[in-house]
């Protein structure tokens, strides 16, 4: 058999000094690996990428010009170039923009040869296993849409469009004409209400929820030229996208959404369709998702052939008369049991469950305490296919330093004093299965090391053993610390870092969905009425008020908390009032009296200025991220927790 040698991957060098360059440049040819360039600023680099089109991009954060290493990482998202940070400054806010960018890596300098190759290695791993997981989603989601040919029904658009919903997010779906024809629009949304649950609407339906009258869609214009490409819609080609079609603009008004991707649908009824998916996130549709719908595009075509087959009139989805109640589409909710809410911060957290749940992918949960961290980890485990395997949880946090090693890796009889038989680690009882580590961050350096050592080797040793032992295991880790901060102060190993965050997952703190409050209020009373064998049907609007209006520092676990001992001391069917304690915030808030105005309507209202004269832009140069000196992620949760929506803005049209 002759030896095939696979060219090294191509690296491009972004770095303002050359003398630094150049030493980089000759680190990593001395080590076999391929340098296509070098570039010291934003232009440049750019340039470059098209031109060489590298697989990898080293990149330096201060560069020269206007234009920073943060801009090119944003701008290299978009594609499948992989790209890791060189850099001396890793102070907590450089590390918090640089992780918006969500890169492979990063390393601080100075450095020695061996760390710039271990943390390229970590990173060829981490991008290798990303491109694993999109293929093999995608490989699924063509199965299933091949499936569905031959399936229809309304409980088709469900398993069609939450089949694909992972890798092509949407809000709102929208099948529509291109052009009307003899005055009869046949147009459908689909609008997704919760994880499970979407609401199929017709065109009078729509109309009726809207508020509008049905005349009102027959005079409004398409405006949509016959077209044969797929076409995103980010940012400002969103707000275009508005004003030159009106429709868009009606449905974007009353559903948020901030982007949109158009995918052609071929002939339906006898006239061009369009595809729509709408976003309420302003950059949605990346080029990589836009390359995904047009590799999924034929069998997309053939599904909606299927389900709008004009000679199976079965199959279409039901038209019925304006106002009537539209058809709730709801998928089973096992996959995800226990976990309760249908706010788009918990969407996007269960879509990305389904994404990674199929893959051997090292999983990093952060989040604050109480917010479900361990339940996120073994939905994982149950929706993978190792389910029937060993699930060994550990809390890191739970053992001192002296025996956590122990307890990992195990030890051989006479290991340490007190050692007197022979012990099974964590890891062994997980082989061929998941280990769940909780509170990974509060794992000594020591032990950082040799949990390094053992997801890069696949092996381990046990205390006072010689031998080393494979295990075939999945490793998910949780933590409420931010891992950027204990980086940055040393307390966090980079490398190691890097290795558990391939596919990171962030649980959003219950002050941020509010809008699931009332379900896990009405879910945990139901939970403590069996345990306590009590009645309790509910809370009064007053308790209910005062949860909402409740900062939650424990999340999720203070709530359960609260609600074990409301329903064991309530003496009615209904919690009247909750004793809850006075946050900071509440102390600091100004009360409305005479026509004052609360600390967060302040906020809300000052927001909802700066986006009006930013445009509605949220992120980038000029827009209101920049204006208010936070992270456009930030922002963006601000505006959810405050209540703003799209139609608080004003939009001149001018971009």
């Amino acid at each position: 058999m002759n030896n095939i040698k696979h060219k090294p991957a191509s690296i491009l060098i972004v770095e303002d000094e050359y003398i630094v360059a150049n030493d980089l440049k000759m680190m990593l040819m001395k080590a076999g690996r391929r340098v296509c360039g070098i570039a010291q600023s934003y232009d440049e680099a750019m340039m470059l990428i098209g031109e060489k089109k590298p697989e990898w991009v080293l990149l330096d954060i201060f560069l020269k010009g206007e234009k920073n290493g943060i801009d090119i990482a944003k701008e290299l998202g978009k594609t499948d170039i992989g790209f890791l940070y060189i850099s001396a400054n890793s102070d907590q806010a450089v590390l918090e923009q640089v992780k918006e960018t969500d890169p492979y890596g990063f390393l601080v300098k100075p450095f020695r040869e061996k760390d710039l190759l271990t943390m390229l290695s970590i990173a060829e791993h981490k991008h290798k296993q990303n491109l694993a997981i999109a293929a093999q989603q995608e490989s699924a989601i063509r199965v299933k849409l091949e499936k569905m040919v031959a399936r229809a029904g309304n409980e088709g658009w469900v398993d069609i469009f939450r089949a694909i919903q992972p890798m092509i997010p949407f809000d709102v779906l929208t099948v529509y004409p291109q052009r009307k024809r003899d005055g009869q629009i046949r147009e459908f949304t689909l609008i997704r209400n919760s994880g499970d649950e979407y609401v199929l609407y017709d065109a009078g339906e729509l109309m009726a929820k809207i508020g509008a009258q049905t005349s009102d869609l027959k005079k409004l214009s398409f405006a949509v030229p016959i077209q044969q490409k797929i076409t995103a819609y980010n940012g400002h080609e969103f707000r275009r996208l508005r004003l030159d079609n009106p429709y868009i603009k009606l449905l974007s008004d009353h559903t948020g959404t901030f982007s949109a991707l158009q995918v052609p649908a071929g002939d339906l009824f006898g006239q061009p369709y369009l595809l729509t998916f709408h976003s309420s996130k302003p950059e949605a549709y990346p080029q990589k998702v836009t390359e995904l719908a047009g590799r999924l595009a034929v069998s997309l075509k053939a599904c909606l052939r299927t389900l709008f087959s004009v000679d199976r009139e079965e199959y279409l989805p039901q038209v019925k008369a304006p106002g009537q109640v539209a058809n709730h589409l709801t998928g089973s909710g096992a996959d995800f049991e226990g976990i309760i809410g249908q706010s788009p911060l918990l969407m996007t957290v269960l879509d990305k469950i389904r994404i990674v749940a199929p893959t051997d992918s090292t999983v990093l949960i952060q989040g604050e305490s109480g917010t479900g961290k361990e339940r996120i980890a073994s939905c994982i485990h149950k929706l993978s296919y190792r389910r029937a395997q060993p699930y060994i949880t550990l809390n890191c946090a739970a053992l001192p330093s002296s025996l956590i090693e122990s307890e990992l890796f195990g030890h051989e009889k006479g290991a340490f004093t007190g050692a007197i038989d022979k012990r099974i680690g964590k890891f062994e009882q997980a082989d061929k299965g998941t280990i769940f580590l909780d509170e990974v961050g509060e794992l000594s350096l020591e032990v950082q090391v040799k949990l390094l050592r053992v997801l890069q080797e696949r092996e381990i040793e046990r205390l006072g053993g010689s031998n080393t032992i494979k295990v075939n295991v999945r490793v998910i880790t949780a933590t409420n610390r931010n891992l950027e901060k204990e980086v940055a102060e040393g307390r966090f190993r980079l490398d190691l870092y890097y290795r558990l965050n391939v596919f990171p997952m962030v649980l959003p703190p219950l002050r941020e969905r509010r809008e699931d409050i009332p379900l896990l209020t009405a879910h945990f009373i139901k939970k403590f009425n069996v345990l306590m064998n009590r009645s309790v049907k509910g809370v009064s609007a007053i308790a209910a008020d005062q949860m909402a209006r409740y900062q939650w520092p424990g999340n999720i676990r203070e709530l359960e908390h609260l609600m074990e001992r409301n329903v064991l001391l309530c003496a009615d069917e209904v919690i009247q009032q909750i004793d809850l304690p006075v946050t900071k915030e509440q102390k600091n808030s100004v009360i409305t009296v005479d026509g004052l105005l609360t600390m967060e309507e302040m906020e809300r209202n000052y927001i909802i200025n700066v986006l009006n004269r930013c445009n509605g832009k949220i992120s980038g140069p000029g827009g209101a991220a920049e204006v208010l000196g936070m992270p456009s992620s930030t922002l963006t949760s601000r505006m959810g927790k405050l209540g703003i929506k799209k139609s608080d803005v004003y939009y001149s049209g001018d971009q």
